[in-house]
């Protein structure tokens, strides 16, 4: 039986083909590492690695042994990571974990409004794309999690805090109309939102793209709404773009027009996870859900 330890420096060694690499890494001696491996093959009853020059070669059994060991390690370092998060966490502030457009836009408004209700309440904002905020391992140092689309985990309680649609946002130098077609503007470099919950959803963009067979002229990508109105604000681009982003546009540098094809909608949703014990975090909850369309 191996210890946890023995497993991660032999995972380092593999995956450094050095003992002296893998010291390095872990942060200990060389003659450690070299000790630890020797009682390894001892324990094991076989060689894991023969050494070429200063390389270290895994053997077979060391390669089928590697997989498994890599699922060992990354637990552990998942482990840790939750461990570190409930020891640091602001257990006096409500966490919300958003994207950074929501940070920019439609959550700074709700918090001002909460403001005059608990003057008191402080507030915590980790900024993620929408994908990494549905990843479990993030969820301890997040109370409430508020982003586009979000289906509800079956532990947890969702709302809708506001609805809206998306315009297309492009530099004023194209002269686009205030109403438009979508194959009127294909020959146009355009940014590609990623990371998205709903990215190839029944009612996602890039889904209708690819039903319409609207060849787009993809030419950028950004992880974020926020940071492809800032492509655009320097008048490169066009992107399909949500209000509540567009509402941070400068508009002597951008056009905003209505897509007339159809009508890209979207919802905002918070969550929060139904053994949340803070009151703190239960309250503001239940102000989010008693108060839709909280930006207007």
């Amino acid at each position: 039986m191996l210890s946890s330890k023995q497993i991660e420096i032999f995972y380092e060694v593999y995956k450094n083909s050095s003992m002296t690499a893998a010291a390095n890494k872990m942060q200990i001696s060389q003659p450690s590492i070299s000790k630890t491996l020797a009682a390894v093959e001892k324990n094991l009853g076989f060689k894991l690695f023969l050494r070429k020059g200063k390389k270290l070669i895994p053997t077979n059994e060391a390669v089928e042994l590697f997989e498994q060991a890599s699922i060992v390690t990354n637990q552990l370092k998942n482990f840790n990571y939750i461990a570190n998060t409930y020891k640091s966490r602001s257990l006096d502030f409500i966490n919300i974990g958003t994207t950074p457009s929501l940070a920019e836009t439609l959550v700074p408004k709700i918090i001002k409004k909460y403001n005059l209700v608990k003057p008191d309440a402080r507030f915590n904002l980790i900024n993620l794309n929408s994908i990494d905020l549905i990843e479990e391992r993030y969820k301890p140092d997040i109370d409430i999690t508020i982003c586009f689309n979000a289906r509800s985990p079956s532990n947890s309680k969702n709302i809708i805090i506001k609805e809206g649609k998306h315009f297309l946002v492009s530099p004023k130098k194209y002269n686009l109309k205030k109403e438009i077609y979508l194959k009127d503007v294909l020959h146009i470099p355009y940014i590609e939102i990623t990371n998205l919950l709903s990215l190839y959803s029944e009612s996602s963009i890039m889904n209708y793209f690819i039903k319409n067979e609207l060849n787009m002229n993809f030419y950028f990508k950004s992880d974020s709404y926020s940071a492809a109105l800032s492509i655009i604000n320097e008048g490169i681009g066009i992107s399909i773009l949500d209000d509540n982003t567009i509402s941070k546009a400068d508009k002597n540098l951008v056009n905003i027009s209505n897509i007339i094809d159809t009508e890209f909608t979207y919802q905002v949703n918070a969550i929060i996870k139904n053994d949340i014990a803070s009151t703190l975090c239960n309250d503001f909850f239940n102000y989010l859900s008693e108060h839709s369309q909280l930006s207007h």
